[in-house]
């Protein structure tokens, strides 16, 4: 019961096809697999792929099913890429962890991982070390709920200002530093 789900956060759809999904097995350098993904991801939505003999639950929400992507056993790095830039790795690309990356719950093997709902951008360093327990929750194998949507708190921030000790006379386009 293997899948992968990708959220768009960007605040505009996006066209996918440019965006591949790798995988890197047992420590290796280069990807032994990739996917091409196709079609347009709404804001606020999420593209999943899953293994072709998952969950019947996984598949019906799948966008996309494979069995090579989608084929990594908890010491198995996954990346997203958009064109050469990575987006986003989990795991350690080029590192083979003896059999998972973390511990318990939040591990790589035999769980379920969800991001933090509070992290608004994907880890783009696929050689630094990997542990899981900083950007996500992990529950049981087989936990099926949530897939096929995310809830990400990720507000814009908005910074406003007025003039300082009451000025009036400041330009419209003048220049400000807001630390």
């Amino acid at each position: 019961n293997k899948a992968v789900e990708i959220y768009n956060g960007t605040g505009a759809d996006v066209n996918l096809s440019t965006y591949t999904v790798e995988l890197y097995s047992n420590g290796a350098a280069s990807p032994s697999q990739s996917v091409a993904l196709s079609g347009t991801l709404a804001d606020g939505d999420v593209f999943v792929l899953a293994h072709a003999s998952a969950n019947a639950a996984i598949l019906a929400v799948a966008d996309i099913t494979s069995n090579t992507v989608i084929n990594f056993n908890g010491d198995d790095a996954v990346v997203l890429r958009k064109g050469t830039t990575v987006l986003d790795v989990i795991g350690q690309v080029g590192f083979r962890p003896s059999t998972e990356w973390g511990t318990g719950l939040t591990s790589t093997a035999d769980n379920t991982l969800r991001r933090v709902d509070t992290i608004c951008a994907g880890d783009p360093n696929g050689t630094d070390a990997f542990d899981p327990s900083i950007e996500w929750d992990g529950f049981a194998i087989d936990t099926f709920s949530g897939l096929g949507c995310h809830n990400a708190d990720c507000a814009p921030v908005v910074v406003s200002t007025t003039p300082a000790n009451g000025a009036g006379n400041v330009s419209l386009n003048s220049n400000i530093s807001v630390t």
